[in-house]
């Protein structure tokens, strides 16, 4: 027959293994065809961001190019720049 306390330790490590079961069925994980459209996405947002600056830049340095009213088109098209999300806090 078992004794109390070895009782107990094997109860206690049944309940943490219980407890990490069910952490890890809490995590949502993706699959490969959303991390890809993530990392699409991410791509298009960063070349969008950088087609702002530079049509910005050219209205700025050079308001007498013959380019300046295709790149207010093209920035009436694409909108403001977004706002940067702040970094997320870890728990």
């Amino acid at each position: 027959m078992l004794s109390p306390h070895s009782l107990l330790k094997k109860l206690f490590y049944l309940l943490a293994l219980a407890g990490v079961f069910s952490f890890s069925a809490c995590q949502q994980k993706k699959t490969a065809a959303e991390l890809a459209k993530k990392k699409v996405d991410d791509f298009r947002q960063h070349q969008k961001i950088e087609a702002i600056k530079a049509y910005n830049e050219l209205i700025t340095k050079y308001p007498d190019s013959e380019h300046v009213a295709e790149a207010k088109a093209k920035l009436k098209v694409l909108g403001p720049l977004p706002a940067t999300p702040t970094p997320a806090k870890r728990k």
